[in-house]
């Protein structure tokens, strides 16, 4: 009893105690100080709300009033979308390159456009998507164009990525709902997870209803990412502290990238990761041969990842005689003057690439 007593109310109790109600009240006056919407959207203000559960986000971009730039519509593959897409080539071009990435992809062929003046560029991505994503977009969109040259971008950093099914983890600070099917092989022959909400339309008309609920059960089952204290909305989203120790969490949690990447040793060969992309790009050489359509991968090295992807891929490729340009052999992906704050290429950097892909595509025959 004395012993009990000693440690509810001795001195290690007494600051403890303190401790907490201190913590408690930083807690308060932070949210007084940043809870309104004004106070949100300056940088300190963002600091302490980047911590908001997916959930806790999705909920206030829903209720909250469009704002430019938001994520909730882009990046869905709608059919009915790509459908509305012209597939004219535009008049006074000789020639239809059709992309397929995330805006890495897009800024090195909008700029090989800009140098060569006679190309109608056709793109579908979404931010930061990874492979899965824009495979699954290239074969919904191929009912709807013919293109020439078909141009597919493989960003080093999302290949990791490919054991999810949206954007709503892997972009943790910025969750975009888009989602793609994720796939496996079984054998030699790939297979999808269709996940269960696939529109923008359907998202609004689920989110918060029994359908989400069967949906996030989908990720807790299908998404490697999925962990329910940075995706579950609660009353601790109310906390400032709470919501740093989460994205303290997620900076330093590698969901995706355990087993599949890591940085000094680079991708696991073995990874299902790995092998799911070897053939999916397979696959993706036979669609476009079969369409008349000429393909040139990207192979798109982010920021310390030296040619991690090329060594993973770059042999496959040459095996396969898939027409690729590595980025590795343009600029080091080691340098950091090479790359904006944002993480995308540099002007100079990107002109490298766009230079070398409007050469491929220009120089190439058909097969």
């Amino acid at each position: 009893m004395g012993l009990l007593k000693t440690i509810l109310l001795g001195r290690s109790a007494r600051i403890v105690l303190w401790v907490v109600v201190w913590l408690v009240l930083a807690d308060v006056a932070v949210n007084l100080a940043f809870g309104s919407r004004a106070a949100k959207d300056t940088t300190l203000g963002r600091y302490f709300e980047y911590g908001r559960s997916v959930e806790g986000k999705l909920a206030q971009a829903l209720t909250e009033e469009r704002k430019k730039g938001s994520l909730l519509s882009a990046g869905w593959i709608d059919p009915e979308l790509l459908k509305s897409v012209s597939s004219e080539r535009k008049e006074g071009t000789d020639l239809t390159v059709a992309v397929y990435g995330q805006s890495f992809s897009m800024q090195a062929a909008n700029a090989a456009v800009a140098l060569d003046g006679k190309i109608t560029l056709r793109g579908f991505g979404g931010p930061g998507a990874p492979p899965n994503h824009s495979y699954a977009g290239y074969k919904a969109d191929t009912p709807f164009r013919k293109a020439d040259v078909v141009v597919f971008g493989v960003l080093s950093s999302s290949v990791p990525d490919m054991g999810s099914m949206s954007g709503l983890l892997w972009q943790f600070e910025s969750p975009a709902p888009f989602t793609f099917p994720r796939y496996h092989l079984v054998g030699d022959r790939l297979t999808e997870d269709e996940p269960l909400i696939r529109s923008e339309a359907q998202f609004r008309q689920a989110f918060g209803k029994p359908e989400w609920s069967r949906f996030k059960a989908q990720l807790a089952a299908s998404d490697r990412g999925y962990d329910w204290f940075v995706f579950d909305k609660s009353p601790l989203d109310r906390s400032a502290i709470v919501r740093l120790v989460r994205r303290g969490w997620v900076a330093h949690h590698e969901a995706y990238d355990e087993g599949v990447y890591d940085s000094h040793a680079g991708f696991n060969p073995k990874a299902e990761e790995v092998q799911v992309l070897k053939a999916m790009l397979a696959d993706l050489s036979r669609r476009t041969q079969e369409r008349g359509e000429r393909l040139v991968v990207l192979l798109l090295h982010t920021r310390g990842q030296s040619d991690h992807l090329y060594r993973a891929i770059g042999p496959a490729l040459d095996a396969a005689k898939i027409d690729y340009i590595s980025t590795h052999t343009l600029f080091s992906a080691n340098d950091p003057t090479n790359f904006l704050p944002d993480g995308h290429y540099v002007p100079a950097s990107n002109q490298k690439l766009a230079k070398a892909l409007l050469q491929k595509i220009r120089s190439r025959t058909a097969p």
